[in-house]
């Protein structure tokens, strides 16, 4: 398993370089290789404005939003499997509460919506914030010092973390503080997949700024 942190990268190239890193790292096997989880990448960027250190209440929707560039994101939401967005949730949940942050509902006003999604095409190269308008707000986003917003070259089964400000909203959008991906996690046999979620959203937690 592979992992990185760019939290210095600077500003609006981060989207660019990022995406470019994760396609790059993918066609760095010269030999197949002989386990899937020899394909993990657990990345992660956050704003260097924003303090981590503080306690917060947090939100999380009921699944995990399946992703599809060839789905019209005002369709009802698609979730993936429950057998790993329930681990993904409980994961991501366990987490924050070691941070000492707060599970609530989306209606106390969380101080942060965390929004995590699975793409379910090999190519996604814009993540619509439309996706999201059935759970919280339609907001658009924007992202305070990095711009990790266009994607391209994830593999299918690629968990995608964004943990969105609402009290941070300028004109319509809401600022994206924290981004985690997982590159092709949801893929392999379902007790292996299921060991490689919890080590590769251990292992995101664990860079900056959350070490």
């Amino acid at each position: 398993m592979k992992h990185f942190n760019t939290s210095n990268t600077p500003i609006r190239l981060i989207g660019i370089i990022s995406m470019a890193f994760l396609i790059t790292l993918m066609g760095c096997y010269p030999d197949e290789p002989e386990y899937v989880e020899e394909y993990d990448i657990a990345y992660s960027n956050y704003s260097p404005d924003f303090s981590f250190s503080d306690s917060y209440t947090y939100s999380l929707p009921a699944g995990v939003l399946a992703i599809d560039d060839n789905r019209d994101p005002e369709d009802p939401p698609e979730f993936i499997d429950d057998v790993f967005g329930n681990t993904i949730l409980e994961r991501i949940r366990e987490n924050l509460n070691a941070e000492g942050w707060t599970e609530v509902s989306e209606d106390a006003n969380p101080d942060l919506i965390i929004l995590p999604s699975a793409f379910e095409t090999e190519f996604l190269y814009f993540y619509n914030p439309d996706y999201w308008c059935w759970y919280y707000s339609c907001w658009g986003w924007w992202y305070p010092g990095y711009f990790p917003g266009y994607v391209s070259g994830f593999k299918t089964g690629t968990v995608f973390i964004q943990m969105a400000d609402p009290n941070g909203v300028e004109n319509d959008d809401v600022p994206v503080v924290w981004v985690g991906a997982l590159n092709g996690l949801l893929q392999g046999s379902n007790n292996n997949t299921i060991g490689r979620i919890e080590r590769n959203l251990d292992q995101v937690f664990s860079q900056p700024p959350f070490d």
